[in-house]
């Protein structure tokens, strides 16, 4: 399933847009082919509609370089109109960044222009670029469509970019607040299950300053319980920090096993103090598997809290993992409420929700992490009867354990 990311659905209007100028710019192409003069109405209209538009748009030849562009894309690069015109698209990708310094520079010959002018419709294609002067990074969302003349021969390509570097930073802060609800919800039981364990260093301190004189033997009973005590408050703060600790692209062998256990007691407290909810584990050893671990320790617990705010009434929940063929399964069930039929198109699109102020970001963000490790969500639900998601990750290529 293709993550399907909002930022794309910006784009619908734009490709109605693209069409009327490929329209328009397969005279202009074709004229100036053939070296005829275009009609100064005709040029007039066509300069019309590129001027419209509101994305950066640029008209290359067959020979990738650059025939035409409006005043959005000259702004873009930075350039006057007669420095950009005539300049080849593989020049024109070295002067919007530095492809040594970041190796996300729009490559737009080889990727994007060269499989236009194949004949390819390219869609919605992500690119972050460095125009100068400032560098300041601007992160866009490129499409690219052959110009036809009427017997089907390619003429050039049309290049559209849409600037969404305001809209992606909104996405960015919305996931925040999807990530600290969550971490909300854990940090409410961890902090009644870390204030017991306050409790029973001070029970044991209690009973050793009223008897000083006990015998070494009983004194090491409540020892025992301290040290026991503070172990249990160490473990709870180190799986706070490893679940607060942000994901990098940086991958590495992953315990599946060992992370989903984390994720088990991040929300022990959680399903302890519901009412009427039962555990059940069945977590295998497992080969590992290529990932971010702090990453996959947010999606596995996300799917746990998910599953018990899904049964209010009480009900069983059942986690688990273990080897499948050439992957990882990973599953997540629960007795509850059920998904409808009708919702259960949507909820994986971003910013879909059916809680109360919910940001839609939890499964869609979800998705993404896992396809981009090559894996899969799915899942089942029966409304009612409960929902079981299932996670299947790709093992490492050296199938340790």
């Amino acid at each position: 399933m293709a993550f399907d990311s909002p930022i794309s659905h910006q784009l619908c209007p734009l490709i109605l847009w693209a069409a009327s100028v490929a329209f328009a710019n397969v005279t202009l192409v074709e004229r100036r082919g053939r070296r005829e003069p275009l009609d100064p109405r005709r040029q007039i209209e066509i300069r019309t509609v590129l001027e419209s538009m509101p994305e950066a748009v640029v008209i290359v030849n067959t020979e990738g370089c650059i025939i035409d562009a409006n005043a959005v894309a000259i702004t873009l690069a930075g350039l006057n109109r007669e420095r950009l015109i005539g300049m080849s698209m593989s020049s024109f990708a070295r002067h919007m960044g530095d492809a040594e310094a970041d190796r996300n520079v729009v490559p737009f010959q080889k990727p994007i222009i060269g499989r236009a002018l194949a004949g390819e419709v390219v869609h919605g294609e992500r690119r972050v670029v460095k125009p100068p002067p400032t560098g300041t990074p601007v992160q866009l969302v490129v499409s690219a469509n052959p110009i036809r003349s009427e017997n089907g021969e390619i003429l050039g390509a049309l290049v559209v970019a849409r600037d969404v570097t305001e809209l992606a930073h909104l996405q960015q802060r919305l996931a925040d607040i999807d990530r600290h609800q969550a971490i909300g919800h854990v940090a409410a039981g961890i902090a009644h299950d870390f204030n017991n364990t306050l409790q029973t260093i001070a029970q044991a301190v209690a009973v050793l300053q009223l008897s000083p004189d006990r015998p070494l033997e009983e004194r090491k009973v409540f020892l025992n319980m301290i040290e026991n005590a503070v172990r249990r408050g160490a473990e709870v703060i180190s799986r706070i920090r490893d679940y607060l600790r942000s994901g990098t692209n940086a991958n590495s062998d992953v315990d599946v096993k060992s992370v989903l256990e984390d994720a088990v007691e991040l929300t022990r407290p959680m399903w302890q103090a519901a009412q009427g909810v039962a555990v059940e584990t069945n977590i295998n050893p497992t080969p590992r598997i290529r990932g971010n671990q702090a990453d996959l320790r947010r999606v596995f617990t996300n799917l746990i809290i998910n599953s018990l705010q899904a049964m209010p009434n009480g009900g069983k929940l059942i986690v688990g993992c273990d080897e499948s063929d050439r992957s990882v399964h990973v599953w997540v069930r629960d007795t509850g409420q059920g998904i409808a039929p009708e919702l259960a198109k949507q909820i994986f699109n971003p910013y879909f929700t059916t809680k109360p102020g919910g940001t839609g970001l939890g499964l869609s963000g979800a998705q993404k992490i896992l396809l981009g490790l090559g894996g899969n969500i799915s899942f089942q639900s029966e409304p009612g009867k409960g929902t079981q998601f299932d996670i299947y990750l790709p093992k490492a290529a050296d199938g340790k354990q």
